[in-house]
């Protein structure tokens, strides 16, 4: 059978009718900590960092050069994946984190939620960062072992978890499976980490014999069971798998088979590594026989960390692949990231999207992909800026019609990025403060680049263009005043 028939078979099996449980694809997500846009070959050909394995899945799939994580941290950005809510509406930032409490509210539709809904099974493996129920002491948020943990994975719409808490090198070190911690944690660790260019100890607690070392391995091994497993456990019912990773995150503490040897310091031996689970993960795929009908995302949560690009630079490899900024940033680098797109077939393979993407377009994605329909699954509101009447989800929007045809034309509606930027096409309108509320960010402080002329987001074209530098002002204002802050 042709690839045309096949894609037109594609196409009107959602255009005609709703996809039976049977016929609907696993879904595989694998999301990157603080990986750069440039730290793979696929999206920076002139990079030092060998990642044979997801350049293999960019030559399989679809790599759109335009997508951008929710935030430019990774509460936020994990947030906004979830929930198809950008973040900054709910003022959602990695700070919530100090208050003890889940950062997703029991009533908030979520994107596992929906497929479980739909018959999937839903599993995730790895760092969740959103938040749990917790008791405080002495004004910070303390996990009761000796009760079931609430507010996570399980209570969002994941039928299973096992994973980390928070980052890599949060206290406490150690595992969870489902609500209950895999060993209590009862002693002390300490490792190093680079902080503004220096190497410093960290001391937390953590469970007897827990290794960093160890942890990227044990994820991925459980999540290669899984999927092995999917066959025999899964019931007919569809795998959603979401992989979020802790590497190349800081603390860079590779795995014995992995330290030195990008040649390149402990940040490039990492990303290496990571490189190897994608690899692992899609050979079990493979074995399983589900590699044909399972749509598999790769991407990262944002840009990478100033450590990292201070090192990166040294090594002359740019980590963000060009882009300025970096990690926690408004500008490209922050939240400008790779993302692939692979589905045998029914995807596009070797192509690349000039596409605008967010992360909050993938949940309204794959509710359409499985025959739903968004504005029945995701919040409503009328458009911020009054240019159409028609109802939208608050902030996602589907991009599966780029998925089917690459080289269509997509025009996304205007994106409010991070705490304080906004894009529409071409054009960007930022600012670079930094922990100051949007309500009291001054005029004066944003700037307008054109990123089509203008990648390196240099040129200030405020002065040349201030109709459409005040348009998007109006734009983020109004944005601002309808924001609904988590409390």
């Amino acid at each position: 059978m042709s690839r045309s028939i096949v894609l037109l078979l594609f196409v009107g099996a959602f255009l005609f009718g709703r996809p039976s449980v049977a016929e609907r694809p696993n879904i595989v997500l694998i999301m990157a900590d603080d990986m750069g846009y440039g730290d793979c070959g696929a999206f920076n050909p002139a990079g030092k960092i060998k990642t044979p394995h997801i350049d293999q899945l960019a030559r399989e799939g679809l790599c759109f050069l335009d997508a951008h994580a929710a935030g430019s941290t990774c509460t936020p950005s994990r947030y906004g994946l979830l929930t198809g809510v950008n973040p900054a509406r709910k003022a959602v930032a990695n700070t919530l984190l100090r208050q003890g409490r889940p950062i997703i509210a029991d009533a908030e539709p979520t994107l596992p939620g929906y497929l479980q809904s739909q018959g999937y099974v839903t599993r995730m493996v790895g760092k969740w960062h959103l938040g749990f129920e917790m008791a405080m002491q002495r004004k910070k948020p303390s996990f009761d072992f000796t009760r079931p943990v609430k507010g996570g994975p399980l209570d969002h719409g994941f039928d299973s978890w096992f994973g980390l808490h928070s980052s890599p090198g949060a206290d406490p070190l150690c595992l969870f499976s489902g609500r209950h911690v895999v060993q209590v944690p009862s002693t002390t660790l300490t490792y190093s980490k680079m902080y503004r260019g220096q190497e410093v100890a960290v001391r937390v607690n953590a469970a007897e014999g827990y290794r960093l070392e160890e942890v990227s391995p044990t994820l991925c091994r459980k999540a290669v069971k899984i999927i092995s497993q999917h066959r025999t456990t899964g019931n007919g019912k569809p795998l959603f798998l979401y992989y979020a990773s802790p590497l190349p995150h800081q603390p860079w503490t590779p795995a014995d088979a992995f330290a030195g040897r990008s040649g390149l310091g402990l940040y490039a031996d990492v990303v290496m590594q990571l490189d190897e689970v994608v690899g692992q993960m899609m050979a079990a795929l493979e074995q399983a026989g589900l590699a044909e009908n399972t749509l598999v995302i790769f991407t990262s949560d944002n840009g990478p960390g100033p450590d990292a690009v201070r090192q990166m630079q040294a090594n002359d490899h740019a980590s963000a692949g060009g882009w300025r900024g970096k990690k926690a940033e408004n500008w490209e680098g922050g939240h400008r990231v790779p993302f692939i797109v692979r589905w045998p077939g029914k995807v596009s393979a070797g192509e690349v999207s000039n596409a605008t993407i967010n992360f909050t377009d993938i949940f309204p994605t794959l509710v359409e992909l499985t025959g739903g329909d968004p504005a029945k699954v995701l919040p409503l509101s009328q458009d911020d800026v009054g240019q159409t009447e028609q109802q939208l989800s608050v902030d996602g929007i589907s991009f599966l019609s780029v998925l089917r045809a690459p080289a269509s034309a997509w025009q996304r509606p205007p994106m409010v990025h991070g705490q304080h930027g906004v894009r529409d096409g071409q054009w960007k309108l930022v600012s670079p403060a930094r922990g100051t509320d949007a309500a009291d960010v001054p005029d004066k402080s944003f700037g307008l680049y054109n990123l089509k002329k203008d990648p390196a987001e240099r040129e200030d074209q405020t002065a040349d263009f201030p109709e459409e530098a005040a348009r998007l002002r109006a734009y983020y204002r109004q944005f601002s005043k309808q924001r609904t802050p988590k409390k």
